[in-house]
């Protein structure tokens, strides 16, 4: 998939405008776009995402408000849409502004998206709409005019033919976003990565819907005992989810919120470490030293909290205790199965007295009807012997009857977790707290110490305190919420079981407790996928990954591989088995494994799009700007850099210059109290271009 051409309309500065490009080679794939701070150019990115995904690519866009579901992205939408219009429109009776987007396929076929936003008399925003159109005739591509609808059909379409929302973050970002991104965990990276790229949560909204679906087919049931309980599970089940919805709203607002509040406290940061030797210049390391050492204390206090939670329980029961659960578990499963084979034999024995009926029938002189009676009596007491008594290794009775077949045998997973647990365990996790905790006492000795060497900065160390405390209390809280979620979706899980087991004992003659059970269960089918899901891309993407940080890390004799376990937990081994996260890794490093997530995850995809960066080089620290870049230059089919005049000039574009196959320098000028930008072939001054 090649972009070819992109047209503006009455889009923000641009007026109008119209960039040709051309088709990607195999020695020419990069496309420069360079232009001033406030000419257009993160204007020009957020044209190409909301242009191809609409509302679905707002997550996209940096300068629009976080959304933590649908109907605040749709706020979030209108109000960055309605900055949208170029300012110039209404006073010439335009009323709508558009992003054309010319595609060519994979088959040399081309492709048009034609997006329309349009607006009040007084610029308030009223819808948009899409039209495609494909071939060199041009042919309209749309839904049944009668489809309810259409947005998702587009969606669907988009996703099918281009690229998944869920992938779009890792062909489409902005390199501060991705400066962000880096400051996450990197297991989160990681997972965040796998599940766009397996678009889990597409699978967790279905999952939702056929619940949803259930509960309405459960409301159908003629009420009685068993249908009371069910009732109860389903009121129990309704307060969990909307216990774990607020407590992850409140999560998704605590992470939109903490890199302004970061970015801020950085800046201020490395203003005080600006003020020279001997005062505060310092500062910052020490501050990051503190950050880095708070971090392993809360990832430390964690990993103690899950094992409290966990395996210890279990493993100070003993492991006799341990052995005679497992024992009683496995003799469960063989009643289990002792009761289905001969429920089983039951349900196929009128079927077979029939035949052996017909079989009695040509006997001569016939059989009774006492006779018959009595034949099929003894068949009946025959085959009941066969399942009779029951195995002597199987349970008398069902003490844990609140166990399916899967929840008994994580039980008995995490019993044998459990035994693995010992003394040293504990002790290395309480080692590694009270280490964490030293290193936050002496950096927060050398902060003071650098304060009182300069009482005139009392101002803005107060501001910096007041930001650190309130980062610090965010993060608290998210570590909070995540355990609780973590807590309430184990809570959620056997409840769910409990509603599977209790609609089936239900009457199956019922078609809305048939309909809902069938719900139930392909929904828990749905929870065990995503559960299962991880590990099945992670080997992929560690490789891909080792790839992609051997080639742009500045220690190089340091880095060894990525290694990522199929709970999406990381490790970077060093020449010495250590994991490197174990060291401070500076801001350049984390962003390093973050870019060689992006580019792990868009290549396994198998996805050849275009790869468009606003400010590629963001935050990036000198030593790791270059690699990066040429990282980023050799990926598979268009690169577009959209850069300032101080990030791909000089080093940095003499170091991709062979593969740039086309430039744009955008210009500005100002018309009354309005800017206008438009495109120049050509790059900056001086640059050869």
């Amino acid at each position: 998939m090649q972009l070819r051409f992109l047209q503006l309309r009455d889009w923000k500065a641009f007026e109008a405008a119209r960039f040709d490009f051309p088709a990607a080679t195999a020695e020419r794939n990069v496309i420069l776009i360079g232009g001033q701070n406030g000419f257009g150019k993160t204007s020009l990115f957020e044209a190409l995402v909301l242009g191809l995904f609409g509302k679905d690519g707002l997550r996209l866009v940096l300068r629009a408000a976080a959304a933590a579901d649908e109907d605040r992205r749709a706020q979030s939408y209108r109000e960055f849409l309605k900055r949208a219009l170029h300012a110039r429109a209404l006073a010439h009776g335009r009323s709508e502004c558009r992003v054309v987007l010319g595609f060519q396929d994979d088959r040399g076929e081309p492709v048009e998206i034609r997006r329309t936003w349009h607006f009040s008399g007084t610029g308030e925003f009223r819808r948009d709409e899409v039209a495609i159109l494909k071939g060199v005739a041009r042919r309209p591509v749309a839904p049944d005019p009668n489809d309810p609808e259409p947005e998702i059909w587009y969606r669907d379409w988009l996703a099918r033919e281009f690229l998944h929302p869920d992938l779009a973050g890792f062909f489409l970002f902005d390199g501060e976003a991705a400066a962000i991104f880096a400051e996450r965990e990197m297991s989160k990276q990681v997972r965040d990565g796998i599940e766009g790229l397996l678009g889990l949560s597409w699978l967790r909204r279905l999952a939702a819907s056929l619940r949803g679906y259930a509960a309405n087919r459960r409301t159908q049931i003629v009420r009685g005992a068993s249908a009371d309980q069910l009732s109860g599970l389903e009121t129990e089940i309704a307060r969990i989810e909307t216990e774990m919805s607020n407590a992850q709203e409140r999560l998704d607002r605590i992470e939109a919120d903490l890199p302004a509040l970061e970015a801020e406290r950085d800046a201020l940061t490395r203003e005080l470490a600006s003020y020279g030797t001997g005062t505060v210049a310092d500062n910052e390391a020490w501050i990051e030293r503190r950050e880095a050492a708070k971090e392993r204390y809360r990832a430390a206090e964690e990993a103690l909290a899950r094992l409290a939670e966990q395996e210890l329980p279990f493993a100070l029961a003993g492991a006799a205790l341990r052995g005679r659960v497992a024992e009683r578990l496995e003799s469960e499963r063989r009643r289990e199965e002792w009761l289905a084979g001969a429920a089983s034999v039951r349900e196929r024995a009128d079927g077979a007295l029939e035949a052996i009926a017909a079989e009695l029938g040509d006997l001569s002189p016939p059989l009774s009807a006492a006779q018959h009676a009595a034949i099929a009596a003894a068949i009946r007491r025959a085959l009941e012997r066969m399942w009779h008594p029951p195995p002597q290794d199987a349970a008398e009775a069902f003490r844990h009857a609140h166990l399916d077949r899967r929840l008994r045998e994580e039980v008995r997973r995490r019993l044998e977790e459990a035994g693995r647990v010992t003394a040293a365990t504990v002790a290395r996790l309480q080692t590694a707290l009270a280490e964490a905790a030293a290193a936050v006492r002496e950096s927060d000795q050398r902060i003071e110490q650098a304060r009182l060497r300069a009482p005139d900065l009392q101002q803005r160390f107060d501001r910096l305190r007041a930001l650190q405390e309130e980062v610090t209390r965010h993060e608290v809280e998210k570590s909070e919420l995540r355990n609780r979620l973590a807590s309430l979706s184990a809570d959620l899980q056997q409840k769910r079981a409990e509603l599977g087991r209790l609609t089936a004992q239900l009457d199956q003659s019922e078609l809305p407790a048939r309909r809902a059970r069938r719900a139930e269960e392909v929904a828990q089918m749905l929870d065990a996928l995503t559960e299962e899901a991880l590990p099945l891309q992670s080997e992929e993407i560690a490789a891909a990954m080792t790839r992609g940080i051997a080639a742009m890390a500045h220690k190089k004799d340091l880095f060894q591989r990525v290694e990522i376990d199929a709970q999406g937990l990381v490790r970077l081994p060093g020449p010495d088995g250590r994991d490197l996260r174990e060291r401070d890794l500076s801001a350049g490093e984390k962003q390093v494994f973050t870019q060689a997530l992006f580019a792990a995850v868009a290549e396994v995809s198998g996805r050849v799009f275009p790869l468009v960066v606003d400010t590629p080089l963001g935050r990036l620290d000198e030593e790791h700007r270059l690699n990066v870049l040429r990282h980023i230059a050799a990926r598979r089919g268009q690169v577009f850099l959209i850069s300032t005049n101080t990030e791909v000039v000089g080093p940095y574009l003499e170091a991709i210059r062979p593969r740039i196959a086309k430039a744009y320098r955008l210009e500005n000028r100002t018309v009354g109290e309005n800017g206008i930008s438009w495109p120049e072939e050509g790059y900056f001054p001086g640059q050869g271009l």
